[in-house]
C-alpha cells in the first residue's frame, strides 16, 4: 500500500470519526451513536491493520531487495577487479571514481589513494593536450582512442594505448601498455 493511499485512509478516519463526536453531542438515542461509533472503529481498526500488513510486506520485500543489490555489487567490484588490463572510471574531468587491480600496479598506487586523484596528474608529456582532448568526448561521440605516455609512481613513463568511453556522467578508460602489448604478440598471446 502507498504511504500517499495510507495518508488519505487516516485522513478519512479522522474526518468520520469527528462527525460523529459532533453527532453523540447532540443526539437523543446514544445507543444508536456508539453502536455506529463501534463499527466505524472497527472498519477503521481493520484498515489499519491491512495497511500494516501491507508495510510489513514491502519492508521485507525492500530488505530482499537490499541484500541482493549488495550481493550485485560484490559480484561487480569483484569481476572489476579480476578484469586483467588496467580499468579506470573517472568524472569529465578526470577524476578517478574507480580503479581496478590492474590499474594500480600500472600507476604504482595503491587502489584507495587512486580514487579522487586526477588521471591527468600521471600523465607525462602534454597534460593540457590531454585535458582538451577528453573535454571534447560527448556523450554521443563514441569511444576514443590514442596514445599517452604515462608516468606512474615512482617508475619510469611508459607509452600506453588508451580507449575511452563517455557514459552518463563518467569517462571509462582501457589502458594497455604497449609493452605488454609487444610481449603479448612476441609470445603469441592474447
Amino acid at each position: 500500500m502507498a504511504l500517499d493511499s495510507l495518508e488519505l485512509q487516516l485522513a478519512s478516519a479522522v474526518q468520520r470519526f469527528q462527525a460523529l463526536q459532533r453527532r453523540s453531542s447532540t443526539a437523543r438515542d446514544q445507543g444508536a451513536v456508539l453502536a455506529r461509533s463501534l463499527a466505524e472503529l472497527s472498519t477503521a481498526l481493520e484498515e489499519v491493520r491491512v495497511a500494516q500488513e501491507q508495510l510489513v510486506e514491502n519492508r521485507i520485500r525492500m530488505e530482499q531487495l537490499q541484500v541482493e543489490l549488495r550481493q550485485q555489487g560484490e559480484r561487480y567490484w569483484q569481476l572489476f577487479d579480476e578484469i586483467p588490463l588496467p580499468y579506470v572510471v573517472t568524472r569529465p574531468d578526470s577524476t578517478i571514481t574507480e580503479v581496478n587491480k590492474a590499474a594500480a600496479e600500472l600507476f604504482n598506487v595503491s587502489q584507495r589513494f587512486l580514487v579522487g586523484k586526477t588521471l591527468s596528474v600521471f600523465i607525462c608529456e602534454d597534460r593540457a593536450g590531454f585535458l582538451t582532448r577528453i573535454k571534447a568526448l560527448g556523450e554521443d561521440s563514441g569511444p576514443m582512442e590514442f596514445a599517452v605516455k604515462l608516468r606512474p609512481r615512482e617508475r619510469a613513463p611508459q607509452s600506453v594505448h588508451v580507449r575511452v568511453a563517455a557514459g552518463g556522467e563518467s569517462l571509462r578508460w582501457l589502458l594497455r601498455s604497449e609493452e605488454r602489448d609487444a610481449h603479448t604478440v612476441s609470445h603469441g598471446g592474447m
